[in-house]
């Protein structure tokens, strides 16, 4: 008995010596019911379906390019925040290659030798039901925060892996990670250290309160949102311009474009945050950062207490940068961090997370990293 079967997923799949190539139908002769069933049990394949070509054109199921740049952003139920977030990740490596392209899903590439970058893991891929991880896929984290995203158990399907410096390099390895990993900074900052987005011209010291986007648990405390609206307000404006740049996925609920958080970056003198990329960003800028842990502190902890080695953990556990007991503790500390910018445990902490010397040219570095995978394909 002959049975027409497509393979819907961007690799080949090999079933006991039997190759179904990337989006194509062909006739596959039943053997017997056992291995027919092993074939079934593949859910990148579809089974004695007749309209495979409209199936294909429905859903996008093309060649794709040399290197496919995968929103996988469909499911995340979060407006288009990540699909802008991939976009500024993206668009500084993209300039440094020739056929690349931004695509809903990843995809074989000519020959079946495309390069797709991927900024979601695998586990939460599958956990979205989205697109599994293939060979020739990289994963190129959405963010540069420490919420337990990029550790072994959750990229442990993807060959590749690209990470911003030393120390992500190291917990990736420290967590079992096997596959090959490259240090190639975080280009999502570039235009400001190029100085494409321009510093906004001020009369008084900016104050940028950028929280991370709320949790359902019970440790949504690890956000100071929607808290810090309460706050906020205690900060004087006498003597400081305060802006509330709020986390892209949040700006969905106030009307607000949900374009990752550059100007505010650019602007501010001092940045107070709470955990996620954030906190990092700032401080490759060189922007000191103060935490209001009588929000945060104690649910970053029990958050993260089974991973001391998580870098938020070590944030506040160790105190690193300047740290709020209340709001009173905040404001005089805003006028400290302005007088003595970043501490040198601060310096020493990002310098390993994000050197300075892929600060700028992440883009760059990223885009060379991609073509020397590809040349191996």
């Amino acid at each position: 008995m002959n049975v027409k079967i497509m393979n819907k997923s961007h690799f080949p799949i090999v079933i006991d010596g039997i190759v179904f190539p990337s989006f194509q139908e062909v006739d596959y002769i039943v053997r017997d019911e056992a291995h027919f069933r092993l074939v079934r049990s593949d859910k990148n394949l579809r089974i004695g379906k007749h309209n495979n070509l409209l199936y294909k054109q429905k859903n996008g199921l093309v060649q794709g390019k040399k290197y496919n740049f995968i929103y996988d952003a469909l499911s995340q139920h979060a407006g288009a925040a990540y699909i802008y977030a991939i976009e500024a990740l993206a668009n500084p490596v993209i300039k440094h290659l020739d056929n690349a392209q931004f695509y809903n899903i990843p995809l074989p590439g000519p020959n079946g030798k495309g390069l797709n970058m991927r900024y979601f893991n695998s586990a939460r891929i599958n956990q979205q039901g989205k697109c599994q991880v293939g060979p020739h896929d990289i994963f190129i984290s959405h963010g540069i925060g420490d919420k337990n995203y990029w550790i072994a158990e959750k990229i442990k399907d993807f060959k590749f892996a690209f990470c911003p410096g030393p120390t992500w390099k190291n917990r990736m390895l420290n967590t079992g990670y096997k596959g090959e990993i490259f240090i190639t900074g975080y280009p999502k900052l570039d235009p400001i250290f190029q100085n494409q987005i321009k510093r906004t011209k001020r009369k008084k010291p900016y104050i940028a309160w950028l929280p991370t986007h709320g949790y359902s648990s019970k440790n949504r405390g690890r956000s100071s949102y929607p808290f810090f609206n309460e706050y906020i307000k205690k900060i004087p404006t006498s003597l400081y311009e305060i802006g509330n740049g709020m986390h892209p996925t949040t700006k969905l609920h106030s009307n607000r474009k949900q374009l990752p958080t550059m100007q505010e970056l650019a602007d501010a003198d001092v940045v107070i945050a709470d955990a996620g990329s954030t906190v990092y960003e700032a401080w490759s800028l060189g922007i000191p950062v103060i935490f209001p842990d009588w929000i945060c502190k104690e649910s970053v902890l029990n958050h993260f207490k089974h991973d001391k080695k998580n870098l938020e953990y070590m944030i506040y556990s160790k105190q690193i940068g300047y740290h709020a007991n209340d709001i009173k503790q905040l404001i005089d500390l805003i006028e400290v961090a302005l007088n003595k910018g970043m501490k040198d445990e601060e310096k020493e902490f990002i310098n390993g997370v994000f050197p300075k010397s892929l600060r700028g040219n992440s883009g760059k570095e990223t885009a060379k990293a991609i073509k020397e995978i590809g040349s191996t394909i």
